[in-house]
Order: structure tokens, then sequence, then C-alpha cells
């Protein structure tokens, strides 16, 4: 039953607006058509009394006879599905259609027709007077002869036959009606269920998500809203999949980076403390100790860089400072492991100070990282050159190697956490120094980006701005 829901709720509150509009404009065109119906009947009654009054002229001056007469009124009567009554001044019904009852003497009152004998013409619904059985629409019209007013036209068309004929065309409507209810019954099925199926496979597919099935896909290739949603979906899950392995490499690595360090302090502190490791090379093994547990600290490190990056908890402390005099000291920092490798360093500045507005600990933290990748994949005797350049009211700040290079494909994915372009070269880290390093540049609202040529090196360049005067 909960599998359905949302396709009850769409088709059920559709077929009741289908349902309360038929029922509304069915209801509105009883009303209205009964109103034109009658106010046309009235019309077409007025006329035919003002034509019977011109047959009338025409029988007084010996134009036509008495047979002739009774045709004409007998035509014009059945035409308009009427009694028509010849009433004189006095009251008398005179002569009588044949459409009504066969003609008896009847008096009128003149309160009946003394507004007409006044040149008035009038409409009524009832019995007129009690002189039929059931409601009639009455019609009456000033009889004129020679133009003076000689008595009264009255026509009486039957309630009961009108209200049929406006019913009779009212259940035809509603049959249509219906037949277009069941078309839209139709028509509702199917779109609540274009509407409801692909989220249903877009529910079914997040749960299997949720369980961990990453290859979980929606099928549905409409050009709408639910197809763009499922392409959504289907991009996410994608994103997720390539997430969770990034993870489960980033797990490993990371157990692998703990792992390789403990494994080797353990090793060394049980030879130091049975024994195994001569005393006179305690010092040496200490060294390797200390070493590891740096290598863990700056893991920790970068993974709770990493914790405070993706959580807001990112402040920056700006100051002004001078940029080529942080990267000379970055350098410095470098310069044991810049000589082991035989690295030529070379650093040009436009100027021999140069002021910037930015958090300096983390800058700091930018260059060390691209200064450590530039050694890292340089060849021996390579060449690593560093240069700031000022373009407008920016620094522009390049760390270059000729170093080994990456890919292009690599290369679109440098800045992803748990990325690691090079994974046979690369063991000092877990993937995570760049992805820290765009976060910064990027909390700075400033740019970053990285060009590169395979086996011919890399050059990484961001950019900070001018500390104004």
């Amino acid at each position: 039953m909960k599998k359905n829901r949302l396709f009850k709720k769409l088709f059920i509150s559709n077929i009741i607006i289908v349902a309360i509009t038929l029922a509304v404009v069915s209801i509105m065109f009883y009303i209205m058509f009964q109103n034109y119906y009658f106010a046309e009947k009235e019309k077409i009654m007025l006329e035919e009394a003002q034509e019977i009054n011109a047959i009338l002229n025409e029988f007084a001056v010996g134009d036509i006879n008495l047979d002739k007469w009774n045709q004409e009124l007998n035509v014009v009567t059945r035409l308009i599905n009427a009694t028509v009554w010849i009433v004189d001044k006095e009251g008398l019904v005179y002569s009588q259609s044949q459409q009504g009852k066969p003609w008896m003497k009847i008096t009128l009152s003149k309160a009946d027709i003394q507004n007409i004998l006044k040149g008035e013409s009038i409409v009524k619904k009832g019995y007129f007077g009690g002189a039929f059985t059931s409601p009639v629409l009455t019609v009456g019209v000033p009889l004129v002869i020679k133009g003076h007013i000689e008595g009264a036209i009255f026509m009486h068309a039957s309630l009961e036959e009108m209200n049929r004929t406006v019913l009779n065309i009212f259940l035809l409507m509603l049959l249509s009606g219906g037949m277009a209810f069941v078309v839209s019954f139709i028509l509702i099925s199917y779109t609540s269920n274009r509407i409801s199926e692909p989220l249903k496979k877009m529910s079914l597919a997040a749960r299997e998500i949720a369980k961990g099935n990453f290859s979980a896909r929606v099928d549905h290739f409409e050009e709408d809203e639910i197809g763009d949603l499922a392409r959504s979906f289907n991009v996410m899950a994608r994103e997720l999949a390539q997430l969770e392995d990034m993870r489960k490499e980033f797990v490993a690595n990371v157990s692998h980076e703990l792992r390789s360090p403990i494994t080797s302090i353990q090793g060394y502190i049980d030879g130091i403390l049975d024994g195994t490791i001569p005393k006179e090379k305690t010092y040496d093994y200490l060294k390797v100790v200390q070493e590891e547990t740096r290598r863990m600290s700056r893991l920790i490190n970068d993974l709770l860089e990493m914790t405070k990056l993706e959580s807001g908890e990112f402040p920056l402390n700006r100051t002004e400072f001078d940029i080529n005099e942080l990267i000379r000291i970055c350098i410095i920092k470098f310069e044991k492991r810049i000589v082991e490798k035989d690295l030529t360093v070379k650093v040009d500045f436009e100027e021999d100070r140069r002021f910037v507005f930015a958090d300096r600990d983390k800058i700091e933290q930018v260059l060390t990282n691209l200064i450590d990748n530039a050694i890292k994949f340089s060849k021996p005797k390579g060449i690593i050159h560093l240069f700031t350049e000022v373009k407008g009211d920016k620094v522009f700040i390049t760390v270059k190697d000729n170093g080994i290079g990456i890919s292009p494909e690599d290369l679109e994915h440098i800045w992803e956490r748990f990325y690691k372009a090079d994974k046979s070269r690369g063991k000092d880290g877990a993937g995570l120094g760049l992805y820290i390093v765009k976060k910064i540049i990027e909390a700075h609202k400033e740019e970053i980006w990285a060009e590169s040529e395979l086996k011919k090196g890399t050059s990484f360049t961001f950019t900070l701005p001018i500390k104004k005067v």
C-alpha cells in the first residue's frame, strides 16, 4: 500500500479536481442554458405574436379567408409549440389555435388585458388565472387593427415542455461530461504513473545506495523535470561511487601510512629494550623513530586540517606580510632535501619586497606543500623555479619544476581529496595536500591552477591581493 502513496495522491487529487470542475461547469451550463432558452423562447413568441397580428390584419381587410387564417395560425403555433388566444377588449377569447384544447368561450378579467390595451406587452409564468392545469409561459401583445387596439393576442407555451427540453440538453451534456471524465480518468492514471514510477525507482535506487550498492541507477531519459532529477540522481550516484572508491583507497593509504611507522617504531623500540640493537647504535635508531613519529604527526595534521575545511571551521587571520620573504623562508626549510637531491632553486622577484594581505600561516602552508611536491617529483639535478609577478591589484605566485609532470587525465583530479596522481612515487602522503591548498586559496577568494606536461614538469600558480595603502 505504501509503495503507491504518491500515485494515489496524484490520481485522487486530479480526479477530484476534474470531477469538481465538471460538476461546476455542468451546473453553470444548466443555469445559463435555461436562462438563454427561456429568453429566446420569449423573444420568438413575441415576434410570432406580431406575425399573427399581421395575418389578422390581412383577414380583416379580406385579403385572406377564414380557412386561410386558421391554416396560417396553426402553422405558426405548431412552429413554436404554443397555444394562441385572440381576445377582444372585453376579455372574451373568441379565437384559439388548434394547438390548445378545443376552443370554448373563455372570458378573461380586464385586469389580465388592461396593460396590453394600453399598448404594452406582457410576459408571465404560471397558470394564467387557472386557465391551465400546468404552468405556462405567457406573452401578450396588443391586437392592432387598422391602427387601433382592438384586443390582445396571447401565446402560451408549456413550461413543462420547455423544462423537459432543457433537461434533455443537460442530460446530453452530462453524457459528454461522463465520457470526458472517463478519458480524464485514463489520462490522469497514465500521467500519475509516469510521475510516480520514476520517483519510486529513485527511492529504490537511493535505498540500494544507502546499503552500499553504488552501482544503482535510474533509467528515465524524458526531457522534463523528472528526467532532470533522474539524471542528477545518477550523477550523484556516480560521484558517491567515486567518493567511496577514494574513501576506501584513503583508508587503505592511511592504514598503510600508520601501520608502517608504527611497525618500525615498535620494532626499533623492542630491539633497543631487548638488547638486539647495540647501545652504540641506539641514537641512530631513535632518530629513525623520531622521523617516523613526525611522519605520523603530519598525516594526522592533514586529517585534522581537512576536517576543519569541510566543517566550515576555517577562520582566516589576515595580516599584511612580505610574500617574497615568506618564499625565502620556505625554501630554507627544505635546504637539506634540496642539497641531497642536488637541485637548483631559482628565485625571481620583480621587487625585493612585495606585501600582500592574507593569512600568513595558511599561505606558508600552501607554499610548503607546493615546494615539497616540486622537490619530491623533481629528478636529481633538476631545477625548481619560484617567481612572483604583479598584475593589477594581484600578486601571482608560481612554483615550477622540470620533474616527471602530470598526465592530462590526472591533472583533472589533482585537487580532489584522497587523490594521488603518482601512487608509486607519492608514498609520503595520503592525497590531501593539494586538496587543502585549494581550499585555503578559495577561502581567501583567490584562484589557483596547475599546468603540466608529462616528463617535462609542472607549474602551480595562485593569486593573492596586494595590500592597499
